[in-house]
């Protein structure tokens, strides 16, 4: 049976039942409570609390191994999406990744880096600029 939304707050809530008031105001929108834990995550490991934030990377894999579409995409493009590995702590976060989430964060980070990439041709060519003060009429020869 495949997870649901549902199934992700509760895992989230009975794991760390002190992100109620963070969950409870995203108004029931996953990717919003995605988002609420990925900054949880990132929190852990900001303040170099690694043990937590291998916790929380256990229970996305758990979650998203048999998640529904919906919930997979939540927590490919609203969790694992924010999730980084600059810095000091950077290498060993990366290595407390499951290695299905690495992927899935790879996947997510490729998919980025091609949509953010300027184009290499311009698709329509650019027009000459009608030269200031030349009456309306005129500007269409």
């Amino acid at each position: 049976m495949a997870h649901t939304h549902q199934d992700f707050v509760a895992a989230v809530l009975g794991e760390f039942p002190e992100l109620r008031d963070d969950l409870e105001g995203c108004h029931g929108l996953l990717h919003l409570e995605a988002e609420e834990f990925a900054a949880f995550t990132q929190a852990a490991k900001g303040r170099g609390d690694l043990a937590t934030y291998g916790t929380c990377l256990k229970l996305v894999e758990r979650v998203f191994a048999q998640a529904d579409a919906g919930l997979a995409g939540a927590l490919r493009h609203s969790y694992l999406e924010h999730l980084d590995f600059e810095g000091s702590r950077g290498p060993a976060a990366w290595q407390l990744v499951p290695p299905k989430l690495q992927s899935a964060w790879n996947q997510v980070a490729a998919e980025n880096r091609r949509l953010m990439a300027l184009p290499q041709t311009r698709t329509k060519p650019k027009q000459p600029r009608p030269k200031r003060g030349t009456p309306r009429r005129d500007r269409r020869r």
